[in-house]
């Protein structure tokens, strides 16, 4: 049997997965974005043709023969499957974009809403890191933010894709975080979300029990802590440590984890150069706002 994932950055674990249920079948990976960047839409949506079963995550009309309405009209075997996109964990983490201008951070693309909120504030740098406590967290709302985030995936998954995934979720948890990032799952819960979609498909029987993978695909990028004080009550480790995207091991001094101090003056070295906008707008400014109350 062929089968063809084709989604974001999570399809890579996705097939991986359904490859180590599915040892005998050939299981391939297709990243939309990288098809689009290399103008590649036509030659892969023809070479789906091919694949007995094709995973798809939901891509937008912008995709032309990859866009899923295209796809299952072309495609007689296509099964949707919902993206894993979680902020439980991590409810700090912000994009400063504009449309879809994304600003990149000392780690990625992804950016501290009370660093970001403080700077444009014009809370001087030293005074940035006693901001990280449980009253600063409660009253932006952060220790609600599981169980939303929990509800949110769920329903959806459930209404949009016809996917149960609640015993899942717990597995997932009671293995700590499961994700990297708001957006990066762990090869635990991608594991799981192939899982599912074999059985629902009819590729394994019910029941089977979801495989270890031996790679972590998304851990080369950003990782993001869970803070201590969120940690403690969802039973997770926590840390203020960061990871930044892996990138080339040099001569000189690395620092590809760095602690809370180092992400604060490395935010407020590169924020001068942002436009002030990027920090009121989207998601990063209603908490903004919050913490403009608090301050």
């Amino acid at each position: 049997m062929r089968i063809a994932v084709l989604g974001g950055c999570q399809a890579h674990g996705v097939a991986h997965g359904l490859l180590a249920l599915l040892p005998e079948a050939e299981v391939e990976s297709f990243e939309a974005v990288v098809i689009r960047h290399h103008g590649q839409e036509a030659e892969v949506a023809a070479a789906l043709s091919g694949y007995d079963l094709v995973f798809t995550q939901d891509l937008d009309p912008e995709f032309g023969p990859l866009g899923t309405a295209a796809l299952q009209a072309a495609h007689p075997r296509l099964r949707r499957f919902p993206l894993i996109a979680f902020t439980g964990y991590q409810p700090d983490l912000v994009y400063l974009k504009k449309g879809g201008d994304v600003r990149y951070s000392p780690i990625g693309a992804y950016h501290s809403a009370i660093v970001a909120g403080a700077y444009s504030l014009g809370v001087p740098e030293a005074d940035v890191a006693q901001l990280f406590n449980r009253l600063v967290y409660q009253r932006l709302g952060y220790f609600d933010a599981f169980g939303k985030a929990r509800t949110l995936l769920l329903r959806m998954a459930q209404e949009s894709y016809g996917l149960d995934l609640t015993a899942e979720f717990a597995r997932w948890h009671a293995r700590g975080c499961f994700m990297h990032t708001n957006n990066h799952p762990k090869a635990v819960a991608l594991a799981g979300m192939a899982t599912v979609l074999a059985i629902a498909a009819g590729l394994v029987p019910e029941g089977t029990p979801a495989p270890e993978l031996i790679f972590d695909h998304l851990a080369i990028d950003t990782i993001w802590p869970v803070y201590p004080e969120l940690a403690e009550p969802l039973g997770v480790p926590g840390s203020l440590l960061f990871k930044r995207l892996n990138r080339g091991i040099g001569a000189g001094a690395n620092s590809q984890i760095i602690g809370l101090p180092r992400l604060i003056r490395e935010s407020y070295a590169m924020y001068p150069d942002m436009p002030p906008e990027y920090f009121t707008i989207e998601e990063a400014g209603p908490l903004r706002e919050k913490l403009a109350e608090i301050l």
